[in-house]
């Protein structure tokens, strides 16, 4: 995510009047859909190409590697605001394209993003078409398979024809594969392969300790800054992005969440719960499509894993995207001792760590 230095007063104004009302951007695809079907009938289905898994996983690490390899079509900052309209926005917008400058992204963490850089902006169809029946009372609820209707199929489908036309140009028969990272997806393994029945999904884990240091370091950056930047708040929640700070909204994978109370700094005991929520669900609903990757064997021997992901997802080019594995560095938060973790929250998490590492 850009930081909101990046977005003029002029940015600002056009992204609330496209995000906030998403009966507009509705509106606007159908429109898109009509204009340009025939090019549409023509971009191929399938083979689509899903990252996801809770937020600090590693999931911007593999988009990045994967989208490096130019094989895949995948949203963009040139997409927002009208994600659902990338054609008709397209259109416009070329006119007066930005250049294409790396910086370090709003988390701190070290990566750098630019208006061409792959982003998690899926999630905004899933609210605009689904969002009356997951989001609630401070929480995602998981969907289910009757709650994905043949409206919003249609939708999602013509959305990933249009992302992938968009990176054709002139030969949409030979679009790229379409690649999402949506960490609200880790909901919904078993939904995915139903709208796109011949797709891939790569779920990456890390070591509880790891990954629930870099959560509440998160948490506190956003905690501190959305009081002081309330765009910033507007724009994460617009996104779907209820991952920290005051748009925090946890997912209530199998109703965990009946009792707990939203954290307002460290807590090692819910971030566990949440851990261990979530990945005892990935591994209850993930089939054959999918594939766990383990974070810390990826930067500790990168090869390996980029091999398995190579393979899992059928690239062409597996020998360059494997090379990637020389740029891979140790990540920026170092893991809190255990001790200050509640013993039984940790050990569930540890049970379920050891479950994910047998599945790979």
């Amino acid at each position: 995510m850009l930081s909101r230095a990046d977005y003029s007063l002029i940015d600002r104004i056009l992204h609330r009047v496209a995000l906030a009302r998403p009966g507009l951007q509705l509106g606007l695809a159908e429109m898109e859909n009509d204009l340009h079907r025939k090019a549409l009938d023509q971009v191929p289905e399938g083979r689509e190409v899903f990252v996801t898994g809770l937020p600090r996983a590693g999931t911007t690490l593999v988009l990045s590697l994967l989208h490096a390899t130019g094989e895949f079509a995948a949203q963009t900052y040139r997409h927002m605001p009208f994600v659902l309209a990338p054609l008709l926005w397209e259109s416009i917008s070329g006119r007066f394209r930005r250049q294409a400058v790396d910086q370090e992204r709003a988390h701190g963490d070290g990566m750098s993003v630019s208006y061409d850089s792959a982003e998690a902006f899926e999630e905004v169809i899933w609210l605009a078409h689904l969002k009356k029946r997951y989001v609630r009372d401070g929480r995602l609820l998981l969907l289910t398979d009757g709650d994905l209707d043949d409206e919003f199929i249609t939708a999602f489908r013509a959305l990933i024809r249009k992302t992938r036309l968009l990176a054709a140009g002139d030969m949409p028969s030979e679009a790229p594969r379409y690649l999402s990272k949506n960490n609200a997806n880790v909901a919904r393994l078993d939904l995915l392969p139903r709208l796109c029945p011949d797709s891939k999904i790569v779920v990456p884990f890390r070591h509880p300790l790891a990954h629930i240091a870099s959560f509440m370091k998160q948490h506190r950056l956003f905690l501190e800054r959305h009081p002081a930047d309330p765009f910033a708040l507007d724009y994460m929640q617009w996104l779907g992005h209820f991952e920290f700070g005051l748009a925090l909204r946890p997912i209530d994978f199998g109703g965990w969440l009946e009792g707990e109370t939203l954290p307002t700094g460290d807590d090692h005991g819910f971030w566990l719960r949440y851990w261990t929520a979530a990945y005892t669900h990935a591994l209850n609903t993930a089939g054959d499509r999918v594939l766990f990757v383990d974070f810390d064997a990826l930067l500790a021997d990168g090869r390996t894993s980029l091999e398995r992901i190579a393979d899992h997802v059928g690239l062409e080019n597996r020998d360059a995207f494997v090379a990637g594995a020389a740029e891979l560095r140790a990540p920026t938060t170092r893991p809190d001792d255990a001790s200050v973790c509640p013993a039984q929250d940790l050990e569930a998490a540890m049970a379920v760590h050891g479950l994910l590492r047998e599945r790979i």
